[in-house]
């Protein structure tokens, strides 16, 4: 079975969580200039006939926020799926969780508020050999998701529900704090596949693509 790499795709995610957390504190920057300009209005303005600077500014950044953070997403689910494939046949371990499965309960109802917390766990526990005990970072991690998840559902419904002028400058600042929550979340995560991937580094050794190749080949033999 073949093994693919998993030091190419850490590097790519870690520097998108780098790009993404510039972008982020772009993001903040422009939503305190928007607050800003609409804290200057009047209170009993129409918002339908306003359209400031700030607006297009922080229309653009979150544009490009919302593109870099779908792609980062994507990349972190793939990255999850490939180490956990790659532990589960380098590692000798048993593992808990299948590839699928350590992607997939990111998605189920209810079991999704503690199963992925459960898949970094292992993930943490078999890079480290199971001699590592802490997983406060760990933890961190999966508060800090959970409550940006929330947090961005519920500034969604007050944006829809804003007809005031004063109930958008609420909005703009709930969409600064979630913002701000997401600038920490992908700091948190930068660390924590930064420490998964240096476990990993020292404790399971890859194959090289020779190998690989007569690995597959033995395969086929076995199979005739």
């Amino acid at each position: 079975m073949e093994i693919k790499p998993l030091a190419g795709l850490t590097k790519m995610l870690r520097v998108l969580f780098v790009i993404v957390i510039v972008i982020t504190v772009i993001a903040i920057l422009a939503g305190f200039y928007q607050y800003h300009s609409y804290n200057s209005l009047p209170s009993d303005v129409d918002l339908d006939e306003v359209i400031l600077p700030a607006d297009g500014i922080s229309a653009i950044v979150g544009l490009i926020q919302a593109g870099f953070g779908l792609f980062l997403v994507i990349t972190f689910f793939v990255w999850i799926y490939r180490t956990n494939k790659n532990l589960g046949i380098l590692s000798g371990e048993q593992m808990t969780f299948t590839p699928g499965w350590s992607v997939g309960w990111f998605f189920v109802p209810i079991l999704c508020l503690y199963k992925p917390y459960q898949v970094m766990k292992e993930i943490w526990n078999v890079c480290h050999k199971n001699q590592s005990t802490n997983y406060s970072l760990i933890g961190w991690w999966w508060f800090l998701w959970i409550t940006s998840v929330f947090l961005a559902r519920f500034t969604f419904k007050l944006a829809i529900k804003s007809d005031f002028s004063m109930s958008y400058i609420d909005t703009i600042a709930m969409y600064i704090m979630s913002d701000g929550l997401d600038l920490i979340l992908n700091i948190v995560e930068l660390v924590l596949v930064t420490q998964i991937w240096i476990a990993y580094s020292k404790n399971i050794v890859e194959p090289t693509a020779a190998q690989n190749v007569r690995s597959d080949d033995i395969s086929v033999l076995s199979v005739k």
